[in-house]
């Protein structure tokens, strides 16, 4: 399904270990060269700089192009106005994207970023369009749930097409509020069951995309999608949101009067920050323990939203102590490296895999122009090479 050729983002991979440990000192730069020419990558992928210059001088041509061709079909006024021309111009733009990236070997490079999203957001304007007749016609069910149903479909695509992060957490997002627009069909208790159903779509999510960790070329996909199953689903249930948007689905609570199940959403609001500290101490997990961090503040927020029982400086201040304090147990705690995690600065979290690094410089130097030997590999498995055990 992925665009890209896959043995060139193994390489990929492979270069970013070696230059990490590069820079750790741990090979020469010669052997870090010597490597990058026993395992090439043929993507064009220019600095962030670039890119972004590349990123808009893609969307500027593109412009451009667009609107002459309008300008030239302008004397067929219905043609330029109906969603089937800017559904030409999506495909037009896809096509692009397809041979800019199999032919040229773009990756990251900011053109194709340009054209990915060019191509949605046409295809996307294309399909509203399409909506609006439909709903002139007496299109029954809600607007908003066909819109975010196929942007849903749609960024899931361009995700498993293209490894986009961002793409990631749209299509994510689609299908939260896919959710929430099409609570009609829960019925009556729409209002009592979203919030729940929310925590725990975001919770499959979450755990699913912990399964697809086998996956390495959507790594940083499934990174962000864990961050945003975290932070939606602290907020599924989060007071302060739940008794919001239950006054915009259904009356508002009068003055004084409580969220059914009141307690529930409370603890939640305030342990949850709590279980993420834990969970990711317990589990080593940086995402789960910076979330957890974050939220501790949204939790303080709640309560004071509700209680008034400081001025807002005085909470503020004990919501910034409370948050040094947890800093610095969590730091004290990690002082003393817990079997792998630690708070020590590491360059990144790849340096466990300094060993295997150093096993392959070791055996590629030595083994000449001869291939690997089978069952070898780089980045995270078990490797066999240079004299090391097939377990090391």
């Amino acid at each position: 399904m992925i665009i890209y050729n896959k043995t060139w983002l193994k390489n990929l991979d492979l270069q970013n270990q070696l230059k990490r440990a590069q820079r750790l000192g741990d090979i020469t730069a010669e052997e870090l060269k010597h490597m990058e020419e026993k395992y090439p990558v043929g993507f064009y992928t220019p600095n962030i700089f670039v890119r972004a210059g590349l990123f808009i001088l893609t969307q500027i041509i593109t412009s451009f192009a667009g609107g002459l061709l309008s300008l030239i079909l302008s004397s067929m006024d219905e043609l330029i106005t109906s969603p089937g021309y800017w559904l030409f111009l999506g495909l037009i733009s896809y096509i692009a994207l397809e041979l800019i990236v199999r032919r040229m070997h773009h990756f990251r490079s900011g053109v194709d970023d340009a054209l990915m999203w060019t191509a949605a957001g046409l295809i996307l304007s294309a399909f509203i369009g399409y909506l609006t007749i439909a709903q002139r016609n007496g299109l029954s069910a809600p607007f908003e749930s066909y819109l975010f149903g196929f942007t849903l479909v749609l960024a899931g695509y361009f995700t498993l097409r293209f490894a986009d992060m961002l793409m990631a957490v749209v299509s994510f997002l689609s299908l939260i509020f896919f959710l929430f627009f099409s609570r009609e069909l829960f019925g009556v208790y729409a209002a009592a069951i979203l919030p729940f159903l929310i925590i725990l779509v975001s919770a499959g999510v979450y755990f699913l995309c912990i399964y697809w960790k086998k996956y390495k070329d959507y790594e940083n996909c499934l990174t962000a999608l864990r961050v945003f199953c975290l932070l939606i689903g602290y907020a599924a249930g989060n007071y302060f949101v739940v008794k919001e948007m239950g006054g915009m689905i259904n009356q508002p609570l009068q003055e004084g009067e409580g969220l059914p199940l009141g307690w529930f959403f409370w603890t939640w609001t305030i342990a949850l920050p709590f279980v993420y500290i834990a969970l990711g101490l317990k589990r080593k997990e940086v995402i789960l323990l910076r979330s957890g961090l974050i939220l501790v503040a949204a939790a303080a927020f709640t309560f004071r939203n509700y209680y008034h029982i400081m001025p807002i400086e005085g909470a503020l201040s004990i919501v910034g102590a409370a948050l040094l304090a947890i800093s610095y147990g969590v730091i004290h705690y990690l002082k003393t490296p817990k079997k792998g995690f630690t708070y020590e600065e590491l360059d990144d979290d790849q340096l466990l895999d300094k060993i295997k690094v150093e096993s392959l410089i070791v055996g590629e130097t030595f083994s000449g122009p001869a291939s690997a030997p089978e069952g070898s590999r780089m980045g995270g498995g078990s490797f066999g090479g240079g004299g090391s055990s097939a377990d090391f």
